[in-house]
């Protein structure tokens, strides 16, 4: 039996950040993370595949999503007063995640000729492009464009920076531990989180429990300790696609992916290149050997209406508005593609997938809006899972934010 104050479930952009801070401030940490430590470089390994009837993306490693994620750290004025319309105000949180990350606009320098293209066509179609905002080491950074799959210079501030800082103070991470079922001792005041690893079972016992494991798993979790028919609904997934084609110009696969960004309310486009564009053009009759490429990203806010079932399903649904929206922003993408020099009859679309899944356990619905749960003491919730949809829009700037002032939260509980 392990003895803390503290146990934290997942290592992502959430659960690094509430260990590394409660381990600074004072107290005795368990970080349990199911996948194992790896290399950056080798982080393509840890997805995973999920059972739905539209892919989620998802990772298993120490530091999760974070590290094959594009280092995109959107903190604009929509998500900021998103949040505040919950009397949650995350001004200084955002800041200190910047310094943590160290998160600054691409150098002009560093943008590739086709995010330039993307920018320089989009001002003129008055659509106000903008540079993202990333976390990223410069000057390690090749602009390989393979940041979906790790990255082989190490170039990212990712999740594990944090978790590594926190294990300079003493945060104890434990990876490779299956979390098989969570035991509340009310009158004890304290929590039992039972696991196995490597075929042995492990039990850690704390006085606060944090659920970071992601919004496809946490609601699992969080309905083994608090019953509440509103956990695991208002699953939002942010569905995308990629559109693009063949053209005679820079190249969308060189650089760094998803430079820049065209923010329309309800949908975002940016420059981005997918390896499944090859075999959809080539299923149309396009042929794309050895020519340049042109792709833009249509990413939309879905109006969360899947959801994850307490027997583990997961129900990820777009309506008839989301799907309204995603075709004005192909539409839209279409035209800028075409203006580029993309052949009409030669854009292909991917399949649409799911790449930030949240909102199963959301501010206002099962969180409070003071980040507790009311009738569960002693729990917390500091992921994606946090977020009423819909959003639309890279998270881990928010999630990270988020977790920070649950922290505090869970300071003021254990110092009660």
């Amino acid at each position: 039996m392990i003895n803390v104050d503290v146990v934290v479930i997942g290592s992502g952009a959430g659960g690094s950040i509430a260990s590394f801070e409660l381990t600074r401030r004072g107290f005795k940490v368990a970080l349990l993370e199911e996948g194992e430590r790896i290399n950056l470089e080798n982080s393509y390994k840890s997805y995973t595949s999920t059972l739905s009837s539209i892919e989620i993306l998802r990772t298993k490693c120490l530091g999760g999503s974070t590290l094959v994620s594009l280092g995109n750290m959107v903190f604009d004025a929509s998500i900021i007063n998103k949040i505040k319309n919950y009397g949650i105000d995350l001004t200084e949180e955002i800041e200190a995640v910047k310094r943590l990350m160290h998160v600054a606009e691409i150098p002009s320098y560093m943008l590739s000729p086709f995010a330039l293209k993307f920018m320089d066509v989009t001002e003129r179609r008055g659509l106000n492009p903008k540079i993202m905002p990333k976390s990223i080491r410069y000057d390690k950074c090749s602009a390989c464009g393979m940041c979906a799959y790790g990255c082989p210079n190490n170039a990212k501030y990712t999740a594990l920076d944090i978790i590594e800082l926190g294990e300079k103070q003493g945060l104890n991470v434990i990876t490779n531990l299956k979390v098989e079922s969570l035991h509340r001792q009310p009158l004890e005041g304290e929590i039992i989180v039972n696991g196995v690893r490597y075929g042995e079972k492990l039990k850690v016992k704390c006085r606060a429990l944090v659920l970071a494991a992601g919004a496809l798993e946490t609601p699992k979790l969080l309905a083994q300790v608090h019953d509440d028919e509103k956990i695991g609904q208002n699953l939002f997934i942010d569905p995308f696609v990629t559109i693009g084609g063949p053209y005679d110009g820079p190249s969308s696969n060189m650089g760094i992916q998803m430079a820049a960004y065209v923010d329309c309310g309800d949908f975002l486009l940016s420059p981005h290149y997918s390896g499944l564009l090859p075999f959809q053009l080539k299923v149309k009759g396009v042929k794309s050997e050895g020519r340049q490429m042109a792709s833009i990203m249509v990413k939309i806010a879905d109006q969360g209406e899947g959801r994850v079932w307490p027997n583990g399903i997961i129900e990820a649904r777009m309506v008839k508005k989301d799907l309204e929206v995603l075709e004005r922003g192909i539409e839209q993408a279409k035209e800028i593609l075409v203006e580029m020099g993309v052949k009409e009859n030669e854009i292909a679309i991917t399949p649409i997938r799911g790449a930030h899944p949240g909102g199963t356990a959301a501010i206002g619905s099962v969180v409070s809006r003071d980040l507790t749960i009311n009738g569960c003491d002693g729990v917390f919730v500091t992921d994606a899972s946090l977020i009423p949809p819909p959003l639309g829009k890279p998270p881990i700037m928010l999630i990270m934010a988020l977790a920070l002032k649950v922290s505090q939260r869970v300071c003021e509980y254990l110092r009660r």
